[in-house]
């Protein structure tokens, strides 16, 4: 038997049984009655007697029998009244079987909703089988003529050309004739033809050398992920003769990981033509933050750092500045009041007669001293409203350092106020015992997709995010972004 009638059948049982159950609860006396008489005695003769038994002791009188079996008990409802109340005949109910009727048509109902809830379940299952099957062939239908369609696509594409080349014959025939046109111009037009086919297939192989790279970049990472579960080092995957680590795949994967770090506050900075002003007091990571900007935008974007303007230069070349490679350093107060009015000329300089200028970057430490100078005060005043605008025209990033960013720590240039706050970026680096960065800061400056300059921003930095790991990700050890 199908499984369909089957449940049907069972149904249909249910509800018969459901039937019969209430047909058989069905009753006009659901208890056990008794009935009684109440006949009081009158004192006052027989007429008055006579008189109280026509009022109450000839009206038949019914109570429960399991209250006339309590008669005279405590907690009785009927009063008790001696024997003026008396017991005439028991009446059994007429249907001792109605508790059971009823449970027998619950028990019925219930037996339909369950047939008719496994059947819906088995007829959605169904319908999903059938679903499933026909999208599978439709599928393979569509396989089964995909070559023809290919086919007939490329040939109505080649008798397209051909027609458009004959009439294309045609039509340079008749200008010819009616003296329209002459063969040097259309040797001419040829050519512009042929040059602009030529960059038309340039464009093609550039767009599927990109494929190839995002395609290699994916297989790296998975060739990374297969390693770490069969125990390979990283090394081992780069040193694999089969799948090379280039320089293209490691700057592919830093930009990645710039990207994806939250919402690539990272990579927005780095790819920013703002001044970036890294904030903060000692400890915090003002130095090695401000390199590591610096190194990003120099391995990216090939972008050179120019001049190091730091008081310090001497002691922060073996340490914050260790894999920095600055072509100039201006270190003492007369080399770096000068440093700041050749970075003003220069800025014109390129401005106005660098047409093709290679983009190039200037990094200034501790700037909360210079205002205090008497050779730095003015030209770092100048600087610093000159940084407000030139930088990006002449194509040099600027990475400046300051404990604090009111006026006299950058420099004393009064005035600037919002200018700074607006036209620049600033991340201020937070340290709990002077000793060690912590790896919150808060960005601002720093604008969102609608434009609007972001205040107060938190961010994380990240713990590779340090010169060392930057400079060892080109030199053979690979960043493992996962790891960290």
């Amino acid at each position: 038997m199908k499984q369909g009638v089957l449940e049907l059948a069972l149904a249909g049982v249910c509800g018969v049984t459901a039937i019969i159950g209430l047909a058989t609860s069905q009753t006009r006396q659901p208890y056990d009655l008794t009935q009684i008489q109440f006949c009081p005695k009158s004192i006052n003769g027989v007429q008055s007697q006579i008189r109280l038994d026509k009022r109450f002791c000839n009206q038949p009188r019914f109570v429960l029998a399991e209250e006339w079996q309590r008669y005279g008990l405590y907690g009785s409802i009927i009063p008790y009244k001696g024997d003026a109340i008396q017991w005439v005949r028991d009446l059994p109910t007429d249907n001792p079987h109605q508790l059971l009727g009823g449970a027998v048509t619950v028990m019925g109902l219930w037996g339909i909703v369950g047939c008719l809830l496994v059947r819906s379940q088995r007829l959605k299952r169904k319908d999903y089988e059938l679903g499933e099957l026909e999208k599978t062939g439709g599928y393979a239908i569509w396989q089964q003529h995909k070559h023809k369609r290919e086919v007939k696509q490329h040939s109505t594409q080649l008798y397209t050309e051909r027609l458009k080349d004959g009439l294309s014959g045609l039509d340079t025939e008749e200008r010819l004739a009616l003296g329209l046109t002459d063969s040097e111009n259309e040797r001419a037009k040829a050519r512009i033809q042929l040059e602009d086919f030529l960059k038309a297939r340039a464009v093609n192989h550039s767009v599927m050398d990109k494929t190839i790279a995002e395609n290699l970049r994916d297989r790296a990472k998975a060739e990374q992920e297969r390693g770490k579960i069969e125990g390979k080092t990283k090394g081992a995957i780069a040193n694999n003769d089969n799948h090379p680590l280039t320089d293209q795949r490691l700057i592919s994967d830093l930009i990645e990981a710039l990207k994806n770090h939250e919402d690539g506050w990272l990579w927005k900075i780095i790819d920013n033509q703002k001044p970036v002003w890294v904030l903060g007091e000692a400890g915090s990571g003002k130095s090695t933050l401000a390199a590591s900007i610096v190194m990003l935008r120099e391995y990216l974007f090939d972008m050179p750092l120019y001049q190091l303007i730091d008081a310090h230069a001497g002691d922060n070349l073996r340490n914050a500045w260790k894999y920095l490679s600055p072509q100039l350093i201006a270190q003492t107060e007369s080399d770096i009041g000068q440093a700041f009015d050749d970075a003003r000329e220069r800025w014109l300089d390129r401005i106005n007669n660098q047409r093709d200028k290679q983009p190039q970057q200037l990094l200034v430490d501790e700037f909360t001293n210079y205002s205090e100078s008497d050779i730095t005060k003015e030209p770092a005043k100048k600087f610093v409203k000159a940084s407000l605008s030139d930088p990006r025209k002449a194509s040099e990033r600027l990475v400046c350092i300051a404990h604090f960013f009111t006026n006299t720590a950058v420099g004393g240039s009064d005035g600037t106020a919002k200018g700074r706050a607006r036209g620049t970026i600033q991340i201020d680096r937070k340290t709990a015992d002077g000793k060690t960065p912590l790896k919150v800061a808060v960005i601002n400056g720093l604008n969102n997709s609608d434009g609007d300059a972001e205040a107060d921003k938190k961010v994380t930095i990240p713990s590779w995010l340090i010169p060392e790991s930057i400079h060892k990700h080109f030199n053979g050890q690979p960043i493992d972004f996962d790891d960290v």
